[in-house]
């Protein structure tokens, strides 16, 4: 899934939202937007979860938390992501880290490389699922990949995902990667967008995104309601929208 080419897109949605205003008003409403819009959080502004609470999906994730190398490799760096916190650091200094080139190179699938170069296209919600099966193999790792693709938004679905989200929450022996429509929650523009789930807060009902699209965003706390219509939101190569893959390591059990 590929993230936006942000300045050409905000500026085409600026002219789609503004035309007829004269260029001193739309370069001033261009200027006042808030860096998110209403759906959206940024954690420097709302730590309390994570002080808490345990947090440990994000505490495995932060060490290892990168921006995406290419405007279309926010799968990349998400898996990239995933990888370094399931394995953990390694205990010699022999041992590499996981990076994006590496996961690439480790899984060596040609359309993954293709797509997520700079300019790509991305990939869909259904070749990422075969994507992370692959990386998994390729890194030694013993876990299974499970797909939740949610169809509707109804009261059903919604508490489905909530058992989800506050299972993995218990510890950190897996890893939630989210596929999502990314302006349903930023109020920026719409585009298909992968990122790894860093918290769920139970309690409020609020999923920390960490958006590895870091030239615009740091994580950010939205609702799982809201969540859910991102990930049910359709987008050109997934008319049928998106959902989340869930890592689990074998032989830990969450609790």
């Amino acid at each position: 899934m590929k993230a936006p080419f942000r300045s050409a897109l905000l500026a085409l949605c600026a002219f789609a939202l503004l035309a007829g205003q004269p260029v001193a008003a739309q370069d001033a409403q261009s200027e006042t937007k808030p860096k998110f819009g209403p759906d959206a959080v940024p954690m420097t502004q709302d730590r309390e979860h994570l002080r808490k609470s345990g947090a440990p999906d994000f505490w495995a994730m932060m060490p290892y938390y990168t921006a995406q190398q290419t405007g279309s490799a926010c799968s990349v760096a998400s898996v990239a992501m995933m990888i370094n916190a399931l394995r953990g650091l390694p205990p010699l200094s022999s041992n590499r880290l996981v990076t994006q080139t590496r996961v690439l190179n480790e899984v060596d699938d040609d359309g993954w490389k293709a797509a997520t170069a700079e300019n790509g296209d991305g990939v869909s919600f259904a070749d990422f699922a075969g994507l992370v099966q692959k990386s998994v193999d390729a890194f030694g790792l013993d876990a299974t990949v499970e797909v939740f693709r949610p169809k509707d938004t109804s009261p059903e679905t919604l508490g489905e995902l909530r058992r989800i989200l506050d299972e993995n929450e218990r510890d950190d022996s897996d890893i939630i990667l989210l596929a999502y429509d990314q302006g349903t929650l930023t109020g920026d523009a719409t585009v298909g967008h992968i990122a790894p789930l860093g918290a769920y807060d139970a309690e409020t009902h609020r999923v920390l995104v960490m958006d590895v699209d870091r030239l615009w965003y740091v994580p950010y706390w939205s609702s799982d309601e809201k969540l859910l219509e991102a990930m049910v939101k359709p987008d050109r190569s997934d008319p049928t929208g998106s959902g989340l893959i869930h890592v689990r390591l074998k032989g830990r059990t969450a609790g």
